[in-house]
Parts: structure tokens; sequence; C-alpha cells
């Protein structure tokens, strides 16, 4: 055990996720399991014994709002995801020239149930992630190194079976791009609520509002019909534009907590 706790850091993160990975085999082997639940479950396990060996606390990694201050970050974030979301969704429909109209339809169930699921996958991500992997990495290295050993795994998370190489690399550039604007909400405050909120805001906006045609007829937003074949730029370029203008607002107007390296 005293062995393990000697190890370098990013040792540490490689067998945190291939635990991750074996779980992720498993849950594949059995649909069941095939739930946020359990890599929770999993990623909470090896959190808690990683920080044993090193005598911490599972506390030390600010997964829930401990006073006012980390509750205002995480509904900052929950503002900052929702408007971003709104921004992306405007400037698509500037470049795409989509003909939408707001649903008048609600179902005000629909609504709570949808809020509830965004937040649990949003906690469990950015736990799995933003939590012992992270901030371990953000111990020992500069903040621009454990954000990209971050960013690779929370890609390769969202890649799916059977993608095409150009949908592959789209994916790991949109979420690798989305998991250093989580990354630096952290850092900035040293707690997850902050990343969170953003995630969540960024996941419950874009189920309410989709960007693209085509969208579930429960959203806020349903679309009459699309005048423009969706490509890269329409698409990809209001997201990209819209996430850098927020790291480096974040970057720049956010003050760090503690001693932080710089970038």
């Amino acid at each position: 055990m005293k062995m393990i706790a000697n190890l370098p850091p990013w040792l540490k993160v490689v067998c945190y996720f291939l635990f991750m990975f074996l779980a992720t085999v498993i849950a594949g082997a059995v649909p069941v399991l095939n739930d946020f639940i359990f890599f929770f479950i999993i990623a909470l396990i090896m959190s808690w014994i990683l920080l044993k060996l090193e005598n911490k606390s599972l506390s030390s990694l600010g997964f829930w709002p401990r006073d006012k201050r980390t509750s205002a970050d995480f509904f900052k974030g929950l503002g900052i995801g929702i408007g971003m979301l709104i921004v992306t969704f405007l400037l698509t429909v500037l470049l795409t020239k989509d003909n939408w109209k707001l649903n008048s339809h609600i179902d005000p169930i629909l609504l709570m149930v949808t809020f509830l699921m965004c937040l649990w996958s949003a906690f469990v991500q950015e736990f799995v992630f933003r939590g012992y992997p992270f901030q371990e990495l953000l111990s020992k290295y500069r903040p621009w190194l454990a954000q990209l050993l971050i960013a690779i795994p929370f890609g390769l998370m969202h890649v799916n079976k059977g993608m095409a190489t150009d949908d592959i690399i789209l994916v790991m550039l949109s979420t690798g791009a989305g998991s250093v604007l989580f990354g630096l909400a952290y850092i900035k405050t040293k707690n997850l609520m902050f990343p969170i909120g953003i995630h969540l805001g960024w996941n419950y906006a874009q189920e309410l509002i989709p960007r693209t045609a085509g969208g579930k007829s429960s959203a806020l937003v349903i679309f009459n019909n699309s005048h423009a074949t969706y490509n890269m730029f329409n698409v990809s370029f209001p997201y990209f534009l819209v996430i850098v203008i927020t790291i480096i607002v974040i970057w720049k107007i956010k003050k760090p907590l503690g001693q932080n390296r710089a970038y």
C-alpha cells in the first residue's frame, strides 16, 4: 500500500482510469450495470482508496456545496452554461437561417425530470474526471499538462463504437475544449461546484434548445424547417467560438483561490 502511495501522480491516474476502463468493459458485458450509478460507485471507491493512501479524505475533492461561496459558484456556473448554449443556438440559427418557434406544449414534470437527469450526469462526469485524477495531476504538474491528460480520456468517453474517423476527431476536439473549460472552472475555484454548474447548464439547455433541426418534440424550441445543409462551419464554429470566449473570460476575470501555477 505504501508503495502505491509513493507512485508518481501520472501513474496513479493511469491506474484509476484502468479500473474505470475495466468497469466500462464489465458494463458492456452486463447491460444492467451500464449506468452512471455504477461508474460513480467505481470512481468513488477508487478515489477513496487512493486518497486514503495519501492521508486525505473524499471531502478534499470539493464535490458538494460546503458553504455560501461554493453554492454561489454552482449557480454562477449554471447561468454561464445556459447562456453559452443560448448564444451558440442563436449563432447557429443566424448561419443556417433555420425557422423555429417556441413549443406551446410544455410538460413541467418532464422539465424537472430532465433537469435532475442532467444534474446527475454532470455531477458524475465531473467527479470521475475533475475529481481525483485531475486534482492529483494538478498537485504535481503544470495546469496545461493536467488539462491535456484529462481531456484525452474525457473525449474518449464520448466516442461511440462504429464512429467514422472524422467524427471521432471532431468529438475529441469538441469534448476536449469542454474539458479545458471545466478544468479551468475548477482551477479558479478549487471546488467542483463551478464546473458542475457549467456542465449542467449547457447539457440542460441543450436538451431544451436543440442547436439543429430534429430535436425532441418536448424541447422548448421546435424547428419548422431547415434551409441549410449542416456542416462543420455552421454547427461547430459557433460552439468553438463560444467555448473559447468563455475560457478567456473565466481565465481573465475569475480570481483563482490559493497558489496555482500559471498557464
